[in-house]
């Protein structure tokens, strides 16, 4: 019960703690808000960024393929390798691995948004 009422509390600090990541958003019941109010927002210019655009063109042609969940994980997977930032990859696998259902229903929504960037960082 204790994890249950530190999650609550951690959750009750409101939007800027829920969607700081997918994790968080996830944990606290507010994807949709995070998707809709703070990640739809241009992020700025970053290696992080830039390699989360081009993973949603590929991610968006694997789907028009027809690849298989299997396939898009692997990708995603890789896909965090190339962060040059060891802490950010590290935390970009956690969430890829534990939240993928979470992250294809996002990407399946949004497929060319600038959203992305924002569900890894922080």
């Amino acid at each position: 019960y204790l994890i249950y009422f530190l999650l609550f509390l951690q959750c009750a600090r409101g939007p800027p703690y829920w969607c700081q990541n997918v994790k968080t958003a996830s944990l606290c019941g507010a994807v949709q808000h995070c998707q809709q109010s703070v990640w739809n927002k241009p992020q700025m210019k970053s290696v992080p960024c830039d390699l989360c655009k081009e993973v949603l063109v590929v991610v968006e042609q694997l789907l028009k393929d027809n690849a298989t969940e299997g396939e898009l994980l692997g990708y995603m997977e890789k896909a965090c390798q190339l962060i040059p930032d060891e802490g950010m990859a590290d935390q970009c696998k956690d969430i890829v691995d534990n939240y993928f259902p979470v992250l294809m229903d996002i990407i399946q929504g949004e497929l060319v948004s600038t959203s992305f960037p924002s569900l890894l960082t922080n």
